[in-house]
């Protein structure tokens, strides 16, 4: 009677170290405010601190040395005032001159004012190998209060595998600014939660086959009974998934009331009009007030701000655009991104001015 109890606690201890992992924190007196951070204190054993820009950096020192082949997965527990942002972390290995976009990882958080726990897959990025000495953390994209009260780098467990899984299907996959918006819907391990569905009504459709065909004796009734129930299968799914990506639409929601909520109509434009760059919209207002109303302008904006167009449209209309014949070439180019070559030169000459790079050039008369 030994051997089997022997075996049952081997069994229930090799699931238990399945499920467990180490882990190695980054204390909380390991950190310092790099850029963008404001008020940043230690308070019952957490870091709490009010971001002031779009990238808030936190920053250690350069000998944390944190093994990256045995720590898979980093575990950050922190709250905001601001729902549903996005932050990032970069790491520094030995022998890398600096930190880059490609030595960092992503993350979103959830509703504000509540503390969550956030997983975060290191080993998908491909550069997370070596030793890493030194970490840099972007709690959040925007301004705002962040309380952080751990930073966990752990070892992977199928309960963290899990968790991770379960994390990405809820993961907000926000609207972007732009003319089209495609929804993919959710991703699990980069795979789309589509090819688990098709998947799963495969199998429980022969899981059912086999089920009624055993039940039944033979093939005979299998038609008359199955059609129904796949039918009723799928639907299932699809109200699952609809209630899933139902769930996007609240978050949208939540957004929109967080960044709109309690502002004026020209607040309001101006936040929706902001893309990349915080003024546009005042940019386009003070042309509407400087071009005469039914003038034909060209826009110039940097590289990929296509989305600029159809706004400078939409607001400095009855004026309209025409490239061909444009009596007045606005320019816009606060990040100084556009090529020389690219606005007109001989035949225009400025005609205002809001400085920063914003102009607008007017076509000299006779031309």
């Amino acid at each position: 009677m030994r051997f089997p109890a022997l075996f049952i606690s081997t069994l229930i201890f090799a699931i238990a170290i399945s499920f467990s992992s180490y882990c190695e924190e980054v204390a909380v007196r390991e950190w310092s405010p790099y850029s963008g951070i404001e008020g940043l204190i230690t308070k019952d054993n957490a870091l709490i601190m009010r971001s002031t820009s779009q990238m808030p950096l936190l920053i250690t020192k350069d000998n944390i040395f944190i093994n990256a082949s045995r720590f898979k997965v980093l575990e950050i527990r922190m709250k905001s005032n601001k729902s549903y942002m996005a932050g990032r972390l970069f790491f520094r290995r030995i022998g890398d001159p600096g930190f880059n976009y490609l030595n960092s990882f992503e993350f979103q958080t959830g509703l504000n004012n509540t503390y969550r726990k956030y997983l975060v897959d290191l080993g998908r990025n491909p550069n997370w190998f070596g030793t890493v000495t030194q970490i840099m953390l972007s709690p959040i994209n925007g301004e705002g209060s962040v309380d952080i009260e751990s930073i966990k780098f752990l070892e992977p467990s199928i309960w963290l595998t899990a968790r991770i899984f379960w994390q990405e299907f809820f993961t907000f996959e926000r609207p972007l600014p732009r003319t089209i918006n495609f929804i993919y819907g959710p991703r699990i391990n980069g795979i789309s939660i589509n090819t688990y569905i098709y998947s799963l009504i495969l199998f429980i459709s022969l899981a059912m086959i086999a089920f009624y065909w055993n039940k039944l004796g033979g093939p005979g009734k299998l038609l008359t009974i199955l059609p129904s129930k796949i039918i009723m299968i799928c639907f299932i799914f699809w109200l699952l998934l609809d209630a899933r990506t139902a769930i996007d639409q609240f978050r949208s929601a939540v957004i929109d009331r967080q960044t709109f909520g309690g502002k004026s109509l020209e607040e309001k434009q101006a936040l929706s009009t902001n893309g990349v760059y915080y003024d546009f919209y005042h940019y386009l207002k003070f042309c509407g007030e400087k071009i005469p109303s039914g003038s034909r302008y060209s826009l110039i904006v940097p590289p990929n701000s296509t989305y600029f167009l159809e706004k400078s449209r939409y607001y400095l209309y009855p004026t309209y655009e025409n490239t061909m014949e444009a009596e007045y070439v606005l320019v816009y180019d606060p990040q100084k991104t556009i090529k020389s070559d690219e606005i007109p030169g001989k035949g225009y000459n400025k005609y205002a001015d809001l400085g920063n790079n914003r102009y607008i050039l007017k076509r000299a008369a006779g031309l």
